[in-house]
């Protein structure tokens, strides 16, 4: 057997290591926390691929007799602690991409073979949506409700889990309803709920923006499941606190007074188009349109630009002002369409926008025009990487399409990453490219990218994986190029005023999962480009690499891959 270290096991919210006195130990133990009180408390912090990342890390440096393992509140935390002590026993039967198996040998342990792979699956799930951000620190804001369809999409993952889970939960035994309820359904029900309540909030404020009659709706959830509260404690004002509140309270909920008459210049209709404020501006001071004059600018409702590398479908919905309205579609509130592009119809090079036209009532009839900008440029058929789509690159770490070769090089690292789906890269083996600093710097990954316009200077946006600097002599750094630029290594984190002090940043960093780093990059001709990827250090994992052309859009998670083409 390989790999041994005794663990202590200290169940308690948050751990003081006092120095011991004496020569008692000629060896320095690790301090890990499953639970952590202290400012946020990492509650449900059971990622394994994380928890695997830091206890493999220290055995490699050495930290192999002694692992204290803070669980705080064990009942909830079984499988992270469970994975801890199979890890300290024989840490040489882990990597990365064995923690699937691992995970689905216990699930067969415990409820047969027959669904070990399902639950395994929805275990990986709950660990990676879990992952996205620590439960007390999400806010009705996190996500964005405008962009990317990012919590609409969030959420929705979390529908599918608690849905898979119930369902895994009814095909097995009864003797075995509850071990299943207690280790996967009910976190996979709880995590879909929690986030349907906060996400809730953020979608009752756009609506309210929106002045939509469906901003009502919110009380009426689930036959008024959320027009009270839960029966324990877990909503709070908005304060990010890991001491549960004395009662729920769902904080600023609002209302639109359907009693009251729209303006009537404003129309009785709104629109809204993805990626757009149109809607927001409009239900504040402008309104869809008046009877003689067409909304224009920022008022006006503009769909992103659609081209053949970009989502295949963008969002329009089509809702009330007034109660009583008449959709010549349905009666329903609102409308949701979904405009696609039929992309072998339209001309080569063509750019252009085109207007849809709404009317609607009452008589004389109003009416809009929604603005659908299309563009079918296509890269050269010898190009391989990432086409721009929509004034953004997005890549993620292990879609690399060179890298060097030499003993220390990149490895996919899989499942450890919250804003990749398909994880992110690091050097390895992880002491030789400790030993030699020079060896590390000289690794290099290569992403190719393609732009249809000449840019100004933009900003590159890197995600890393959450992490601290633990060694004074090798403070991580990484060096991001452009087109054969000179290697520009500078440190993930900045130095810290006083040796051991908590990197700045800290507290937000350990809430999103990552650390992100913003890098200017001067102005770019059109055509293809390679950006180059190094670090110093085998800890630095990267996530994802964002290239806004034209400046951010507010995004927790970020713009989501590019198509990957070639």
């Amino acid at each position: 057997m390989k790999g041994f270290y005794a663990l202590v096991i200290l169940f308690l919210h948050g751990l003081v290591m006092a120095p011991l006195e004496g020569n008692l130990v000629a060896f320095e133990p690790i301090e890990s926390s499953i639970e952590f009180g202290n400012g946020p408390i990492l509650r449900d912090a059971s990622d394994p691929p994380k928890v695997y990342k830091e206890l493999s890390q220290a055995y490699e440096r050495g930290a192999d007799r002694v692992c204290v393992i803070n669980v705080g509140d064990i009942k909830p935390l079984e499988i992270p602690l469970l994975f801890a002590l199979d890890l300290a026993w024989n840490t040489s039967r882990f990597d990365f991409d064995t923690i699937p198996l691992y995970l689905k040998a216990l699930a067969t342990r415990y409820f047969g073979d027959k669904y070990s792979d399902q639950i395994a699956s929805a275990l990986m799930e709950y660990s990676h949506l879990a992952g996205l951000r620590k439960f007390e620190m999400l806010e009705p804001t996190t996500y964005s409700m405008l962009n990317f369809r990012e919590a609409e999409q969030v959420l929705d993952r979390w529908r599918n889990l608690a849905t898979k889970a119930r369902e895994i939960q009814q095909s097995l035994p009864s003797e075995r309803h509850n071990a299943c309820y207690h280790l996967l359904t009910y976190p996979a029900t709880a995590g879909f709920n929690y986030y349907q309540t906060i996400l809730g909030q953020g979608k009752n404020r756009q609506y309210s923006f929106e002045r939509r009659n469906s901003a009502n709706m919110y009380d009426d959830l689930e036959d008024g499941k959320w027009e009270g509260s839960m029966s324990t404690p877990k909503f709070d004002m908005g304060i990010a606190d890991w001491r549960p509140s004395s009662r729920d309270v769902v904080a600023n909920l609002s209302y639109v007074q359907l009693r009251q008459d729209f303006d009537y210049a404003f129309g009785s209709l709104g629109i809204y188009v993805e990626l757009s404020l149109s809607a927001y501006r409009q239900g504040r001071i402008c309104g869809s349109i008046n009877p003689s004059l067409l909304t224009e600018e920022g008022f006006s409702p503009v769909l992103p630009l659609m081209d053949p590398y970009g989502p295949k479908s963008r969002l329009i919905e089509l809702f009330h002002h007034l109660p009583g309205i008449r959709h010549t579609l349905e009666r329903t509130p609102e409308e949701h369409l979904e405009v696609l592009i039929d992309w072998p119809a339209v001309p080569t090079n063509l750019t252009e926008t085109i207007q849809l036209h709404v009317e609607w009532e009452p008589s004389p009839p109003y009416f809009d025009l929604i603005h659908i900008p299309i563009r079918n440029h296509r890269v050269p058929t010898n190009f391989t990487g990432f086409p721009e789509s929509g004034s953004f690159v997005s890549m993620e770490g292990p879609d690399f399409q060179r890298s060097s070769s030499a003993t220390v090089s990149f490895k996919h690292i899989p499942y450890l990453g919250s804003r990749a789906r398909s994880g992110s890269i690091a050097l390895r083996p992880y002491m030789q490219a400790r030993e030699s600093e020079e060896g590390a710097r000289s690794a290099w990954v290569e992403y190719d990218f393609y732009l249809f316009n000449s840019t100004k200077s933009f900003n590159v946006t890197v995600y890393v994986n959450g992490a601290l600097d633990t060694d004074p002599n090798l403070p991580m750094k990484f060096s991001l190029s452009i087109d054969g630029q000179e290697a520009n290594f500078t440190r993930l984190l900045a130095e810290p005023e006083e040796a051991g002090d908590t990197a700045s940043g800290w507290t937000e960093a350990v809430a999103d999962h990552v650390w992100t780093r913003d890098i200017d990059i001067a102005a770019l001709e059109q055509g293809p480009h390679i950006l180059k990827w190094a670090v110093n250090s085998p800890e630095v994992y990267l996530e994802k690499i964002i290239l806004a052309l034209d400046g951010q859009l507010d995004s927790y998670l970020g713009p989501p891959e590019s198509a990957l083409v070639g």
